[in-house]
């Protein structure tokens, strides 16, 4: 992908992905714990690509590391925060033509 060209999808209906994370917390994919747990990061994972579309996995990793860093009391583990942002970039790359190739990554 040329450098110039965000790797994002040219939508990122945030309030689209809460309602999708939500029906699957509903339907009990997501563990016992309360849906408000997965709100922070699903909200860090649209906006990292909305305000950030040309960072690198090296960059977004970074900004995890940060926003994990500054949460007061987190109810996942920084695993389990990852491998969920992961999850909801991965949701959101489904309707884009994108190779996932060239979607984000983020790397511990």
């Amino acid at each position: 992908m040329r450098a110039d060209v965000p790797n994002v999808p040219p939508v990122i209906d945030v309030e689209a992905e809460l309602n999708h994370w939500r029906q699957q917390h509903a339907k009990g994919a997501m563990g016992p714990g309360s849906f408000g747990h997965f709100v922070p990061w699903i909200k860090f994972a649209c906006d990292s690509l909305i305000t950030h579309p040309r960072a690198s996995d090296e960059e977004r990793g970074e900004a995890f590391q940060r926003h994990y860093a500054l949460q007061i009391m987190p109810r996942l583990t920084e695993a389990q925060a990852r491998e969920f942002v992961q999850q909801v970039w991965d949701h959101v790359y489904v309707p884009s033509r994108i190779p996932s190739t060239d979607r984000p990554r983020l790397i511990a």
